[in-house]
């Protein structure tokens, strides 16, 4: 089976996002929320593998958590965002259990579900498992393809003490599939 194809989605699942761009965040302020849609296998005409063990968090530019010496990001160090996954209904956007970075990362997934019709056969829904999301031929209408994608707002919440300049991170999420 092919290997998921992963691509990140605006709000409404028009417009792939390629980068994120948060604009400059105030010390002491936050930004304002970010939703988008991470799809596997969009408008996939064959099934592609499902992405299991789904988590999103934060890091640095090397990958790293944000704490080498010289190379301090404390936006991933000190866990600036916050991830809520609207797709499981989850509503701790200003809590601190949806705070990403360093060692902190979010479960995905979602409890909508994908039409098929094979062969001819009546559609039946197939709803993923806990932290997956499917890789499922779909049409790519999010009303029918519920279970090839999950739904997340990020916000920056930017302390007081943050220093002054531009962060580079990553934004990540993490997979694995057979």
């Amino acid at each position: 089976m092919a290997a998921p194809t992963v691509k990140w989605f605006d709000e409404l699942h028009m417009n792939e996002i390629t980068q994120f761009n948060f604009g400059v965040i105030d010390a002491g302020d936050q930004s304002q929320p970010y939703k988008f849609n991470i799809w596997n296998n969009k408008s996939g005409t064959s099934d592609a593998s499902n992405m299991e063990e789904c988590t999103i968090t934060t890091r640095d530019m090397s990958g790293g958590v944000g704490d080498t010496v010289g190379k301090i990001v404390e936006v991933v160090r000190d866990k600036w965002f916050h991830a809520q996954v609207d797709s499981l209904g989850e509503t701790d956007l200003d809590q601190p259990t949806s705070k990403i970075g360093k060692d902190a990362s979010k479960d995905l997934g979602t409890t909508l579900s994908t039409s098929v019709n094979n062969a001819g056969a009546p559609i039946t829904p197939i709803t993923p498992k806990a932290k997956e999301i499917l890789g499922i031929n779909n049409n790519g209408n999010p009303a029918d393809a519920g279970g090839n994608f999950v739904t997340v707002t990020l916000r920056a919440d930017v302390p007081l003490t943050a220093s002054a300049g531009k962060q580079d991170f990553k934004i990540r999420v993490s997979y694995r599939y057979v």
